[in-house]
């Protein structure tokens, strides 16, 4: 079997697979013999709502793995993911916890997408002494749970106060939709307080629910509410039906998203209602620094579009637990755990050769503020 079917079957076969490795499993910690691969797991949504971000992460996989691989892999050993899907379901994510934990040939494991499906996860991967890495899990909390927790994605707090300031700088009357989830509502706080701070005004704010399919009323009420710049804090589906209904119910004023809605899926479903919205991001495939440059050749070269930050963040993680094994003093979980926590000059095409602090987190990131224009995004100045 090639590395990319690896990546891509894992989705399809991933039930009958872990299973059948679960009832065959050991004491958790080996990692398998010298001759065996480096196996990673990976828990994220490749159906449902969230399916594109899954997406985005097989994509990454994949450009990781063949990098990896084709330079002779860790030690000699090939790298390989075994890759479950959680429909984004926090349910689903503890079932593959299990599984994973259970599976004494899995070194680590990546995900799930959301910081609430990860967090309920996190205390198995704990307990079994499976390191957890959340490329793309935000929440404050989620490396508390305890020391084998580790994130790359930049926290809610950090993330949360970037926007709101940058979102007063278009308008003092804001107008805040977050998602009515613990992510949604743990960065509206933080909005919220940062808002004030300031010195604008939070003119209107509502929680919006991720299956709803219309947010007129809501729209309507900041309308009349005197917003003069709208913010949502929501994934991309959320974003291009709220974007679209503004335009029908006459709220014409700027509009900023968080970078969750960096990805092709709120242009497909946006269309001309998002052009010119402001989003961030961590990742900006046009950056003039060669380590960018070369993954998105490579990524381009292999699906014929430039990545995003959610690609690039998967590829990252691969990229750092494959390092963490090929520097681990033993070849075990443990040893993977300890020399991700010790490393320095972890490989990183996002931030550069990076560090873990003390939280297990990346500090210090940059941001880098987009526009949706001719229906593709640029960097602008308007808001760098």
């Amino acid at each position: 079997m090639t590395k990319r079917f690896r990546v891509a079957a894992a989705a399809v076969i991933a039930a009958s697979a872990l299973a059948a490795t679960a009832c065959a499993a050991g004491d958790g910690s080996s990692g398998g013999s010298s001759d065996d691969p480096i196996v990673l797991g990976a828990s994220g949504p490749l159906t449902g709502n969230q399916a594109e971000y899954g997406k985005n992460w097989q994509e990454g996989f994949q450009i990781a793995l063949d990098e990896i691989n084709g330079d002779g892999g860790v030690n000699g050993r090939d790298v390989e993911i075994k890759f479950e899907d959680s429909q984004g379901e926090a349910s689903q994510a503890t079932t593959i916890a299990q599984r994973f934990v259970s599976d004494d040939s899995v070194l680590a494991v990546m995900g799930d997408f959301s910081s609430a499906t990860s967090m309920v996860a996190s205390p198995l991967y704990q307990r079994g002494g499976l390191t957890q890495l959340g490329i793309t899990n935000s929440h404050p909390d989620f490396t508390t749970t305890g020391d084998y927790i580790f994130a790359t994605s930049i926290t809610q707090e950090v993330e949360g106060r970037e926007v709101a300031t940058k979102t007063g700088t278009l308008g003092e009357n804001i107008a805040v939709f977050y998602l009515n989830t613990d992510w949604g509502t743990t960065a509206f706080d933080v909005i919220e307080d940062q808002i004030a701070e300031d010195g604008n005004n939070l003119v209107y704010s509502t929680g919006v629910e991720e299956e709803s399919t219309d947010f007129r009323p809501q729209l309507i009420e900041a309308r009349d509410a005197g917003a003069d710049v709208v913010l949502y804090y929501t994934y991309y589906s959320s974003t291009a039906l709220l974007a679209k209904q503004a335009d029908q119910v006459g709220l014409d004023v700027p509009e900023v998203a968080v970078s969750s809605n960096y990805s092709p899926e709120l242009l497909d479903l946006g269309g001309e209602a998002v052009e010119d919205v402001y989003l961030n991001t961590v990742f900006f495939p046009g950056a003039d620094d060669p380590a960018v440059t070369d993954f998105v050749t490579r990524f381009n070269d292999e699906f014929g579009y430039d990545p995003n930050s959610f690609a690039a963040y998967a590829y990252d993680g691969v990229k750092q637990l494959a390092w963490a094994a090929e520097n681990a003093e033993t070849p075990d979980r443990d040893g993977l755990r300890n020399a991700l926590a010790d490393g320095s000059d972890i490989p990183s095409v996002i931030f550069g050769p990076t560090t873990f602090n003390d939280e297990r987190r990346i500090d210090d990131p940059t941001f880098t503020w987009l526009q949706v224009q001719d229906g593709d995004f640029v960097q602008t100045d308007d808001l760098n």
